[in-house]
């Protein structure tokens, strides 16, 4: 019940408060049934047996089973009311006929406005006042005249000035009494209105909350799943490509566009671009002067993002006329650490599509394209450089194989082909992509896959064999060299003077590269060398 009356008192204030003071006097009205109950019975115990009156003692027991009836049986706050208000005043009636003005009835009289203002109305409780003078009237004129005879001998006797007295404390304090509850009910009423609308104050700001964070998420969603895309791609121009349909599709953009910083760090030089303007100003090498007035310029120079909004309901002035229905224009700096590579321009048909709040979201998005990029640029950069290696080294072992080649012949055969009918394979020796010899091979049969996948293994395994001799030929070769190199340079250090260096150097090298005749000359004359 409590929540579909905070419902009520977001959407109707008055009403809802209204509502709320009658649920409150409906529940409050079980508690006040059962005490009257339970000190109504202690009372009527004490009555009975004290009274030797039979009407008051029917008045005490009608009042209890009544009282007894409406808390038992779920009758309407109303009749419920209506017998609580019943049994005070005839409970005041019965006091006012056994003791006179001068016993207690007064109090029930008073209990009576405070009964019917504080759990029905104000008005019940003014017409409760006048419901008391009247009684008052009336049995004050019968008392008075005699023909009503008090049921107490004992009751001190009154005057008519008693009678007006009474009657005046009772407008007296009803009066106040109705008032205050006027007061208190106007006061519960503002109350009740503040709070609903702080309640409608908080509902608006809870539901603008949900809707910020469910767009957020949203968002994050997508950027999220643009960085997956774009980071499976090593290609850069198919990377911006991709990543700007991707933008143009989820962002709901009228025009997406990558720009990218030239050598000179001064242009930043359009590499995609969506829609006809896109492509267009790309056929025509489109850039932007980074110290220009553009979004995209101060975005660059700022290292940070720069939106331009739509503040006079009519498209954002841009200073490219292929642009003519941008209301909303967000530029956004690609970084990868400290490293700048360009920028991200994004264009809207609807104004403030772009707030500050969601400038940090499009930044990730951002910074996660720029990192994909520098990958993908650090990634081709790597495959040329393995591309120039492996060209290196296919050249390196064609000129270390042609050169053995040349020196011995590497030829070697076993078995002979006189048989015409042979069945003749050729597989070629290939050693890191570079092919430096073949095999042949004849058979009088077909030879079987399981025959050509061992040859190939067994002349793959030969390749690697004979490409390590090789090496450790050449390492052989060079370490005579050195060794020899070595000596000889040890030999004219020990010299002691320039005829014994000449000598030791002209022999040496004699003997060593075995050659028919060794000059070395030593002259400053031109032509000599």
């Amino acid at each position: 019940m409590e929540s579909n009356t905070s419902k009520t008192l977001a959407t109707n204030p008055e009403e809802a408060t209204r509502e709320f003071y009658k649920n409150w006097r409906e529940r409050f009205v079980i508690p006040l049934l059962v005490g009257l109950l339970v000190l109504g019975g202690i009372n009527l115990v004490f009555a009975l047996n004290t009274s030797q009156s039979p009407f008051i003692n029917v008045i005490f027991v009608t009042t209890f089973v009544l009282t007894g009836i409406v808390t038992i049986i779920r009758f309407s706050y109303q009749v419920r009311m209506g017998v609580i208000l019943l049994s005070v005043y005839a409970l005041g009636i019965s006091e006012l006929v056994t003791h006179g003005i001068l016993g207690d009835s007064l109090f029930f009289f008073l209990g009576l406005i405070i009964f019917a203002t504080m759990l029905l109305s104000p008005r019940v409780g003014i017409a409760s006042i006048v419901v008391d003078v009247i009684t008052f009237i009336i049995l004050g004129w019968l008392i008075l005249g005699g023909q009503v005879t008090l049921l107490n001998p004992n009751a001190p006797p009154a005057i008519i000035d008693d009678w007006i007295s009474n009657g005046l404390v009772v407008v007296m304090f009803g009066v106040v009494i109705v008032m205050a509850f006027q007061r208190l009910e106007k006061a519960f009423f503002d109350a009740q209105t503040q709070v609903s609308s702080a309640l409608n104050t908080l509902n608006n700001e809870r539901d603008n909350l949900e809707n910020i964070v469910s767009e957020r998420t949203r968002q994050l969603d997508k950027v999220n799943q643009i960085g997956r895309a774009v980071t499976s791609i090593l290609d850069p121009d198919e990377l911006l490509k991709h990543a700007a349909r991707l933008i143009e599709t989820d962002f709901d953009c009228y025009y997406v566009a990558f720009f990218l910083l030239d050598a000179t760090g001064q242009w930043a030089v359009l590499k995609e671009a969506t829609g006809e303007a896109g492509r267009v100003l790309h056929e025509n090498n489109y850039r932007l002067d980074v110290n220009g007035k553009s979004a995209t310029g101060t975005a660059i120079r700022k290292k940070l993002a720069h939106v331009v909004q739509d503040n006079t309901n009519g498209p954002v002035r841009l200073d490219n006329p292929l642009l003519p229905y941008t209301r909303s224009q967000i530029a956004i700096p690609l970084i990868v650490g400290e490293t700048l590579l360009g920028a991200l321009e994004m264009h809207s048909t609807k104004a403030n599509a772009f707030s500050q709040e969601e400038v940090g979201t499009f930044q990730n998005m951002a910074n996660e394209i720029a990192i994909a990029l520098e990958n993908s640029h650090l990634f081709n950069e790597a495959q040329q450089s393995l591309s120039e290696m492996r060209a290196t080294q296919r050249q390196y072992l064609q000129g270390a194989w042609s050169a053995l080649t040349a020196d011995k012949n590497l030829e070697y055969s076993i078995g002979d082909n006189d048989q015409a009918n042979n069945r003749e394979i050729e597989i070629p020796m290939i050693l890191r992509d570079q092919t430096i010899g073949q095999i042949y091979l004849e058979n009088s049969t077909e030879w079987t896959p399981e025959q050509k996948t061992l040859i190939e293994s067994v002349i793959a395994q030969a390749t690697l064999a004979l490409e390590n001799a090789r090496l450790v030929e050449e390492s052989q070769s060079v370490a005579v060299r050195e060794r020899l190199a070595n000596e000889l340079i040890a030999k004219i250090w020990a010299s002691t003077n320039m005829e014994n260096i000449l000598q030791t150097t002209v022999r040496e090298l004699g003997r060593v590269l075995e050659a028919a005749e060794v000059v070395i000359e030593v002259s400053m004359d031109e032509g000599n060398g």
